[in-house]
């Protein structure tokens, strides 16, 4: 039993050092998916419920309509989403492998927020994006 053990260790280790399962690419990729629209969502919510309450007795009237916001729900649930397929995603490779990824979600967040959103985004951001984009070339080889 032990030495059977051992064997199904030594293949993961194996399988894992000769390359990563394309499956995991495809749970990275839904990772990362399900959080940048998760995130838009977000954002576009919060147009339709507005700011957050500076008076503490207009909190429990900003969580209603925030609560009961779709775009808000579905934000979330794509929160959700991507967890799971963030653990799923994990459960195949290594996180040191895999996290380096997650930075994909930052760029997707800033090249989509002028598109959806009509953002004005500073010449200084895209330079911290081509930065991340560097390192994650760097952290897959």
């Amino acid at each position: 039993m032990l030495q059977a053990e051992n064997v199904n260790t030594k293949n993961k280790v194996e399988k894992r050092q000769n390359g990563i399962n394309m499956t995991a690419y495809i749970f990275i990729g839904l990772t990362i998916l399900f959080t940048v629209c998760g995130q838009l969502l977000v954002k576009s919510a919060s147009f339709e419920f507005g700011p957050f309450p500076k008076d503490l007795s207009m909190l429990i009237q900003f969580l209603i309509r925030a609560f009961t916001n779709v775009k808000l729900l579905a934000g979330l649930f794509s929160a959700v989403i991507a967890s799971i397929m963030w653990m799923s995603a994990l459960s195949l490779t290594d996180i040191s492998f895999a996290y380096p990824f997650m930075g994909l979600a930052i760029v997707l967040v800033l090249a989509l927020s002028p598109l959806v959103f009509k953002e004005i985004v500073p010449w200084t951001r895209w330079l911290g994006v081509a930065v991340v984009c560097l390192g994650l070339w760097i952290a897959s080889r």
